[in-house]
């Protein structure tokens, strides 16, 4: 097998085979850097598709998947291979690495999947160079030809919606803890002390709000029972505001010594 160079694919392109659509300047060493076209969809909202107009960007959402499609068709003929890895930059910014193929015979647009595992929201230019491909020739052509078109073009996407399972679903394998467990520790460490911080001093309130309500039915009631006169009643609206108040503080205490 070998790789094609840059002049090689340049050859290719020129005789209209390998690429349409093609761009030479995109041309480097050996592969070909694959754009940004005028579609996207995204599997986090359903796989909806957006069309694109004219000179508007692709928009990725924090934790969103995605498939972005190439501005450039491709024809695979049957003794070549197509390997393609997205782009570095696009790990900067929090686009999760690709790596994936096109079988000899394979023919039309690319989609290429990605997850924005980062914070931010992240906008694609049309055009942007978002993947690289090479071309190895093999040593004969391939028996058995990819058949079809790429999922999105066929309207049939080949993802396994089988294999995801809810939280019910798995609830009794003793490798998964509670949801709550689960959901935690997807999150940073940080997020989660937070998050108990304010889980702890959220309880000690409650607990202080509920013994002040008891403590001051009671003195109503005695009161109105006429066991107790108004000072009475004032001394115990006094200790349940106490009480409270001593709540607040050891919540604040025990979230500070966490």
């Amino acid at each position: 097998m070998t790789t094609l160079s840059d002049v090689d694919i340049a050859t290719e392109i020129q005789a209209r085979r390998l690429i349409q659509n093609a761009d030479p300047s995109r041309l480097a060493g050996a592969c070909y850097e694959l754009r940004m076209g005028n579609a996207y969809y995204d599997l986090t909202e359903g796989g909806k598709r957006f069309a694109l107009m004219p000179g508007q960007m692709v928009l990725i959402k924090p934790g969103h998947r995605v498939v972005l499609i190439t501005a450039e068709e491709l024809d695979v003929p049957s003794d070549i291979l197509v390997r393609v890895v997205s782009k570095g930059s696009l790990f900067s910014v929090g686009l999760s690495p690709v790596a994936t193929y096109a079988d000899p015979g394979f023919g039309g647009n690319l989609g290429i999947v990605t997850q924005n595992i980062s914070d931010k929201y992240v906008e694609l230019p049309q055009g942007e160079p978002i993947a690289k491909a090479d071309f190895t020739r093999l040593t004969s052509p391939a028996a058995r030809l990819y058949q079809g078109q790429h999922g999105f073009q066929a309207g049939i996407w080949p993802i396994k919606t089988h294999l995801q399972k809810e939280h019910d679903d798995v609830a009794n394998d003793p490798r998964v803890r509670s949801e709550k467990e689960e959901a935690f520790a997807l999150l940073p460490v940080a997020t989660r002390t937070v998050i108990r911080r304010i889980e702890q001093t959220q309880f000690w309130t409650n607990f202080g709000l509920a013994l002040a309500i008891v403590i001051n039915s009671a003195s109503l009631f005695l009161v109105g029972s006429k066991l107790m006169d108004n000072f009475y009643g004032v001394v115990g609206n006094l200790v349940a505001s106490a009480i409270i108040g001593l709540a607040t503080v050891f919540a604040n205490l025990s979230r500070r010594s966490a």
